[in-house]
């Protein structure tokens, strides 16, 4: 399946990005295409690099990105208010993923990143953004040190730092209590504050 989704018009995208999200979504939800159109080329690329981050599969990421916004025009007058678009969109992915994975037991397992349901996202040093000016074997060890979390740890630290999501938000997502994604923070820095590379960068960046 592919989506044909018309490239807003630049006077327009300028236009609802001044708008808050709920009103955004509200327009999309009466049938404005151009809204609809906005929100596809808005949160594309998130969405894109969110999806290869918990799958290792470009064809299944872009299947599963083409299904979210195949099924949220279809259903637009039956789906709730939305606040935070991103959110939304990040979330309903991921659930995606999941669902297309399962259909294929034979890919889920050789995709096996995916252990019980919790993806295994790696870093890479091209994503190091603690200093610009880092050289590349500091931003090599610092994302081999972020490799080093459990799986849980490096989610909620994607996309807390890379995605921008408030913590009720990554709650939400991964399916825990707001205690466990503060937990999971607190624990990630700890370990990462042991290594005095990742210090000195993560001080010098504040």
């Amino acid at each position: 399946m592919h989506l044909v989704v018309n490239q807003p018009r630049e006077n327009y995208i300028i236009d609802y990005s001044s708008q808050p999200d709920s009103e955004i979504w509200n327009d999309f939800k009466k049938g404005e295409e151009l809204a609809f159109s906005y929100i596809y080329y808005k949160f594309y690329n998130d969405l894109y690099y969110y999806g290869i981050k918990i799958t290792n599969s470009e064809e299944i990421v872009q299947d599963a990105i083409q299904e979210l916004f195949a099924s949220i025009w279809k259903n637009k007058g039956q789906l709730g208010h939305v606040h935070a678009i991103k959110f939304y969109l990040l979330k309903s992915l991921r659930r995606g993923i999941i669902r297309h994975l399962e259909r294929d037991k034979k890919q889920y397992l050789r995709l096996s990143i995916f252990g019980n349901k919790q993806p295994n996202i790696e870093f890479s040093e091209e994503e190091i953004t603690i200093l610009e000016e880092a050289s590349s074997e500091k931003k090599q060890h610092i994302s081999n040190l972020l490799n080093t979390l459990s799986k849980r740890q490096k989610e909620v630290i994607y996309l807390k730092y890379y995605e921008n999501l408030e913590f009720e938000e990554i709650a939400e997502l991964m399916s825990l209590n707001y205690q466990s994604v503060i937990n999971h923070v607190h624990k990630a820095f700890k370990k990462l504050r042991k290594d005095q590379e990742f210090t000195r960068l993560y001080l010098a960046g504040k």
